[in-house]
């Protein structure tokens, strides 16, 4: 089993990077990589507790990159985190994270709903912010009975404190993480919602000639035509196929499967591990 795509509570999951690997060593995970939001703070963490758990463990990380429909999500795959410059930008994202959470605080505040700054970070505890950490701090203050409710009801696009988030363009996510020596992989693609094949074999294209070297094809919202779909793509612009549960804790994950029963194929490893050994 392997499972290339998991948040710990060095972003916003729940489960702390050593914990995840000893969740995936009971579950027989063989591979794994840990990819927290706009940030490397677990890697270290997680690779000690690999080792000793003897999983092989692929550092990496998700960027939020911009795009006309939005926005998507860039995974990089074994990367050097330790790199000085590289953790100097995210400290920058992570500032830019922090000052959207006080928008966000603030527009609520204006509307009636009594959180502070102060709830989130208790939510964060240190870890790059972002609208999950805001969600938890609503339900624990009795405004929401679920994150899936405090997210739609309060945070997201239309909702009363809605702040856009600031986000990397394609060629700036793709050269940081490829100044890294970086694998960069487009994260559940199907959440461009562009629509039909023509936009997507047209966008996949345009990402393909700007460095982008595969698709995570087996993801929790992709059903079986999604991808049987983004397969083709992937083959049709040379790129390799990953998969991934997006694992955070508290959304009905389950380590090794995108969306359970359905194992995330071994073989999505073998590019990576190939990468990785060179």
């Amino acid at each position: 089993m392997i499972d290339l795509h998991c948040h710990t509570t060095a972003s916003d999951g729940l489960v702390s990077p050593a914990n995840i690997i000893r969740m995936a060593a009971k579950e027989g995970i063989s591979v794994l990589a840990i990819a927290d939001h706009d940030t490397v703070e677990g890697l270290d963490e997680a690779a000690q507790t690999a080792q000793q758990e003897g999983i092989r463990f692929l550092p990496a990380i998700e960027l939020s990159v911009s795009h006309p429909t939005g926005e998507f999500h860039l995974l990089g795959y074994g990367i050097h985190h330790q790199n000085r410059a590289f953790r100097e930008k995210l400290a920058q994202l992570k500032s830019i994270r922090e000052d959207r959470i006080l928008r966000i605080v603030e527009r609520l505040n204006r509307v009636g709903v009594r959180i502070t700054a102060e709830d989130v970070d208790h939510e964060s505890n240190g870890a790059a912010p972002g609208k999950p950490h805001v969600a938890r701090a609503l339900m624990k203050k009795g405004y929401a009975p679920d994150i899936h409710y405090a997210l739609r009801t309060y945070l997201d696009k239309g909702a009363p404190g809605y702040v856009p988030k600031e986000k990397l363009s394609p060629e700036a996510a793709l050269n940081l993480i490829q100044s890294v020596g970086g694998l960069p992989v487009l994260a559940h693609p199907k959440s461009l919602k562009l629509g039909d094949y023509r936009e997507y074999d047209r966008t996949i294209q345009g990402l393909a000639g700007q460095g982008i070297a595969g698709i995570e094809v087996y993801a929790t919202m992709h059903d079986k035509q999604d991808v049987k779909f983004f397969r083709e793509l992937a083959r049709r612009h040379h790129l390799i196929e990953t998969g991934g549960s997006d694992f955070h804790g508290d959304n009905g994950g389950r380590l090794g499967y995108y969306g359970f029963p359905r194992l995330i194929p071994e073989s999505c490893s073998q590019a990576l591990l190939q990468f990785t050994d060179t």
